[in-house]
């Protein structure tokens, strides 16, 4: 099968001439005028055939039936290409005269063909007139191989290295070294913008030893790292196209150190060895379009600048890495003694290391070591420090030791030391590396100026100052009392929070209502100088959760803790009072002498100074007696108090005195400890009066103030 064909023929027009152009295909068919039926006579007809470029026309004839005469002078077809004449043909297969094609090919050189068709006047043989078919002819496009040496250019070859055909065209490449130009046909070695980065090398002008290609702009770069000098050493033969007369006219080698120093050779004579001083050089080479010289070959190698020597700036500073010699890149190390820092300018540093640089000096002067100063000792709160070392500062090795405010305060127990020195980190360290400063906790118990008297308060002797320095002046629904516990807590009774009787009242009031308007009061004996102190601002109040307010013959669980804002400042005015040992409840026999204080009723107004009274622990079933003879509402006495006082004597504590605090003095640690809480009684004045027993609510109290317990303990 044959693929549908291009009919194209020339029109029929007796005496006249046409020329048709085939379309730009692949293939087609050609047929004389008037085919199969016979062409005319005086007609002359032409086609131009047409591939696509990077194609070839191949022609053969299929049918070829023209009139035959010698040198086909009558009939016949002519086919030109590419500017030659490929033949005149004419005649039948088996006639004597003629050129008839046969199973000829033609084949065109480029992408186009022409075919002219000619026929005469008649077409007669010994006066019979003969009709001839004419022709049936085929072309077909077939790819043009521009790389055989038949279809090199008229000037030259097509490629000058390496010709590569595909269907349609053909591209050039370039044997290794070279690189193909612009125009897609010539090729130049490439030694363009070579650059060398090593600290060694070789480098040579193309094809060395061999004579070196013509019209070369060779580029050559030497990149080495800053500090490095290249040194060029020149390898024989050495040989660059020269002139007798004029230096270097043809063929020139330039080298290029740096900006400054330029150097230019030709010749036979070798530049030998050349150092540069430089960490870039150039390589410039340049030839004509003619020579036959053999080029230069170059050795590049590199050494490092040196450094000076590095010189400590004082005894405390230690090179660690020192070597005789430093070179470009080279380096050293700077430390400190102990105890002495890494200064720079006014910076401190961690560390420190120079580096040798790619002009022979180094990137960082030498630093100093400068003495470790710990700074300021952390202040002891209720305590001070003194200085211990000679040297009164706070650089390394200094010591201090840390003191609490005697007699006011000491030093937790469990205090490591009290010795803290000034160490190479630059923080004042005690025993075992810490750097936790010791506690002054309050010393509870012992005040300036103990009673050693007795008196009673109804009527009683004003107590002297310093003698009740835990003594509190609370100031709730009205005066009451209260015993100041370690530097932040007041002990106190529960019913001055929450009063009996006014539980169904329309006074009842939060405990954060209580706390805004509740005041304390400390640090004196008269009550116009208590004042002037100032109150004590309150932060939180806490009221035993087993107080009944509402019930009015029950006073159990009278016990409460005022929170201050701030802690108190101690000193002998003010002193807190220590809780009793869990494990000793002696203090509860009959016939304990305690004493109770306070600013409350005398003579039926309040006191102005405070007072004081001796007040025995009472035998608890005679108070029971006492009590039923006594009462008429049924108050209860529970487990949780117990009484003081005596029936012989009048003496008693009063309003204004409720919450204040029933002391004695531990013979064990000679310290005073709270006892008991003024909680209620039957008038004032009139025998035994009852007391909250604080040694009950200890657990109570812990759970409360927390890390202040130890503080409320004597020591």
């Amino acid at each position: 099968m044959f693929p549908p064909f291009l009919f194209l023929q020339g029109a029929f027009l007796f005496g006249a001439v046409s020329s048709v152009p085939t379309a730009r295909k692949l293939y087609g068919e050609v047929t004389s005028p008037n085919y199969p039926k016979p062409y005319p006579d005086n007609n002359i007809s032409t086609w131009d055939i047409t591939v696509p470029k990077g194609f070839r026309v191949k022609l053969n004839f299929w049918q070829f039936d023209l009139e035959p005469s010698e040198a086909c002078q009558y009939d016949f077809v002519k086919i030109t290409a590419d500017k030659k004449d490929l033949g005149r043909y004419c005649g039948q297969m088996d006639s004597s005269t003629g050129n008839h094609p046969r199973q000829r090919e033609f084949l065109s050189t480029g992408n186009r063909m022409q075919l002219l068709f000619h026929s005469d006047f008649s077409n007669e043989e010994n006066g019979v007139v003969i009709f001839y078919k004419g022709f049936l002819a085929y072309y077909q496009a077939v790819d043009l191989d521009e790389c055989a040496h038949r279809n090199d250019l008229e000037d030259g070859p097509r490629c000058q290295h390496i010709c590569h055909n595909y269907i349609g065209g053909y591209f050039c490449s370039c044997q290794s070294g070279y690189v193909l130009q612009s125009d897609g046909h010539s090729c130049q070695v490439d030694c363009s913008n070579e650059v060398f980065t090593e600290a060694s090398g070789y480098l040579s002008s193309p094809g060395y030893p061999q004579p070196y290609p013509a019209q070369l702009q060779c580029n050559y770069s030497i990149r080495v790292e800053p500090g490095l000098t290249i040194i060029l050493k020149f390898l024989e033969p050495f040989e660059i196209d020269d002139h007798p007369q004029v230096r270097c006219p043809y063929d020139l080698l330039k080298i290029q150190a740096g900006r400054k120093k330029i150097w230019e050779f030709c010749g036979t004579a070798s530049p030998g060895s050349i150092e540069t001083n430089s960490s870039s050089v150039d390589i410039l080479f340049s030839t004509d379009e003619s020579g036959f010289s053999r080029g230069w070959k170059i050795r590049y190698i590199t050494e490092r600048i040196r450094c000076p020597h590095p010189v400590p700036k004082d005894e405390f500073t230690v090179i660690k890495n020192r070597q005789p010699l430093y070179r470009f890149q080279d380096y050293f190390i700077v430390n400190c003694k102990v105890g002495y820092k890494l200064m720079e300018g006014n910076e401190e540093l961690t560390s420190f290391t120079s580096v040798c640089q790619h002009d022979g000096t180094w990137h960082r002067p030498m630093p100093r070591c400068e003495i470790v100063n710990c700074g300021e000792p952390k202040i002891l709160t209720n305590g001070h420090f003194d200085y211990v070392s000679q040297a009164r500062n706070n650089n390394y090795q200094s010591v201090v030791r840390y003191r609490c405010n005697e007699p006011y305060y000491r030093m937790v127990a469990d205090s490591r030391g009290d010795a803290y020195t000034c160490t190479p980190e630059g923080s004042w360290k005690g025993e075992d590396d810490r750097e936790e400063i010791p506690v002054c906790l309050p010393v509870c118990g012992s005040p300036d100026n103990p009673i050693l008297e007795t008196q009673r308060i109804i009527g009683g002797r004003n107590a002297p100052p310093a003698s009740f320095p835990w003594q509190a002046m609370t100031v709730i629904g009205g005066r009451a009392g209260g015993a100041l516990l370690g530097d932040r807590w007041i002990l106190t009774a529960a019913h001055i929070v929450y009063p009996k009787g006014r539980s169904d009242s329309a006074e009842i009031q939060s405990l954060e209502q209580i706390v805004e308007k509740t005041e304390v009061f400390l640090g004196h004996t008269e009550v116009t100088e208590i004042y002037k102190l100032g109150n004590r601002p309150v932060r939180r109040l806490f009221v035993h959760p087993n107080y009944t307010q509402n019930d009015d013959s029950n006073y159990d669980a009278d016990i409460a803790l005022i929170e201050l804002r701030d802690p108190v400042t101690l000193g002998p005015h003010m002193l807190p009072i220590c809780l009793p040992d869990p494990g000793n409840s002696s203090y509860y026999l009959p016939g304990w002498m305690g004493y109770a204080s306070g600013f409350g009723v005398e003579k039926n107004i309040l006191a102005h100074r405070l007072k004081y009274a001796p007040l025995p622990v009472g035998d608890r079933a005679h108070c029971q007696e006492w009590l039923k003879a006594k009462d008429k509402q049924g108050l209860r006495f529970t487990l949780n108090m117990f009484c003081a006082g005596s029936p012989w004597e009048a003496t008693d504590t009063c309003q204004g005195d409720s919450g204040g605090a029933l002391t004695v003095r531990d013979p064990g640690t000679q310290r005073w400890v709270v006892t008991g809480i003024v909680s209620w009684g039957i008038g004032c004045g009139k025998s035994y009066g009852f007391y909250t027993k604080v040694i009950n609510y200890l657990d109570w109290l812990k759970s409360i103030v927390g890390q202040d317990w130890v503080s409320m303990q004597a020591p």
